[in-house]
């Protein structure tokens, strides 16, 4: 009895007791610090996304773009997040052309049926959803409203404006696989050829075109990669992932009025620390007859700004194909050259050298080389890109200096 009575008064004493901590030092607080703010910038950068009570603006950093026929191109982007609910969610765009001097637009709502949602589209997801839009598109720029693109040449393009309502169910499977049917209706309200600074032709107006089909994807739900690129401030976002879409499509204003295609997109970083090696292949194959502006349009764009991942000194007038494959790999030496000296250190860089390339049945094939340094400061960066091809009928460029932005 008597040494439980000890042992008690023992425990009581040292429960007592101030725990003894050691304060953090100078270095690890900033160290930190640091590593916090690059956290939250990097994820800013890549999803562009302000939170305002249940409602996020998103696109922030490309509200603002320019292309030769809407002029400057004025976008806002609104939609719902899980403070408004996990379960539904609403979209919004506005865009208005200071050149043609008309509004686009777009609404959707989506609904997530599964037992517990983390968020609307957000896994485990069973989504369903609604989307209509009356915008522009640029079959050749993909990206045209992406304020950095805006800079540079618009030689020759294919411009159109279309309203289109979407119709589509996502649902997650364990393991990161998913799988989504959609239908569309598009009806095609212009369709123009501007050339050499001018519009030179109306192509196409007032046209239908239904389609439907199905994507199969898969992406591990917390990726490495991404991880890696945020901790260590080093890298652009690079998720791993895989995906096959299959569309059928009816078009009411050609003889022959079915087509169907198939599309490959494919992209994985191999991790050798503090070094990485980025591999991404991207292809599709039309099937039947479609026009022009179904065609794949793989991803290029002339201007100051590097495409990172597409091509930066190619030009062809006709650059729309019924079959194409693209690859783009990047070695990243992560800091292991500039690390070495003190002034580079500091801006966290990373040394990259790159090879991308076109196939196609219609040329031979295509190549670019680019070496340079990203991610200074989280999002800067200079490129040197060398072309490799055997012809040249566009007159293209054989070496280029960019910009390199990583936003």
């Amino acid at each position: 009895m008597i040494l439980f009575f000890i042992l008690c008064l023992g425990l009581s004493v040292l429960a007592q007791r101030k725990p003894d901590y050691q304060p953090l030092s100078q270095k690890d607080q900033t160290d930190i610090s640091q590593t916090m703010f690059n956290r939250s910038l990097n994820n800013f950068l890549i999803t562009q996304s302000l939170p305002v009570g249940p409602v996020n603006v998103t696109n922030i950093l490309n509200m603002v773009s320019y292309n030769p026929i809407e002029g400057t191109r004025i976008r806002l982007s609104l939609e719902t997040n899980n403070k408004f609910s996990k379960r539904l969610g609403f979209s919004l765009m506005g865009a208005y052309g200071t050149l043609d001097k008309e509004f686009k637009y777009s609404v959707g709502a989506a609904y997530n049926f599964a037992r517990k949602p983390k968020g609307v589209f957000t896994y485990p997801a069973s989504t369903l959803a609604i989307n209509y839009s009356y915008n522009t598109f640029i079959p050749s720029y993909s990206n045209y409203d992406v304020a950095y693109f805006s800079l540079g040449t618009w030689d020759r393009f294919y411009f159109g404006k279309k309203q289109e309502t979407t119709l589509s169910f996502l649902q997650d499977f364990k393991g990161g696989f998913s799988i989504r049917p959609f239908a569309t209706y598009e009806k095609i309200d212009s369709y123009l050829l501007y050339d050499e600074g001018d519009i030179q032709e109306l192509l196409l107006k007032d046209l239908e075109n239904y389609s439907a089909g199905i994507s199969l994807s898969f992406s591990p739900h917390q990726s490495t990669t991404d991880i890696v690129s945020l901790l260590n401030s080093r890298f652009y976002a690079f998720p791993s992932s895989v995906s096959l879409t299959y569309t059928y499509n009816y078009q009411t204003y050609l003889q022959n009025k079915y087509y169907n295609y198939i599309y490959l997109s494919a992209q994985h970083r191999f991790n050798f620390k503090p070094m990485a090696l980025d591999f991404r292949i991207t292809g599709g194959k039309i099937f039947g007859d479609s026009y022009d502006y179904t065609y794949f349009s793989p991803n290029y764009r002339v201007s100051d700004v590097s495409n990172m991942f597409g091509f930066n000194l190619y030009s062809n007038r006709e650059m729309r194909f019924k079959e194409y494959v693209q690859t783009f790999t990047q070695f990243n030496l992560g800091g292991l050259l500039l690390d070495n000296i003190t002034f580079f250190k500091q801006f966290r860089p990373n040394e990259f050298v790159n090879v991308k390339a076109l196939f196609t049945a219609e040329y031979e094939p295509y190549l670019e080389v680019g070496l340079g340094i990203d991610h200074i400061f989280a999002f800067f960066g200079v490129e040197v890109v060398k072309r490799i091809a055997s012809k040249n009928p566009m007159q293209m460029p054989e070496w280029g200096f960019k910009i390199r932005c990583t936003i």
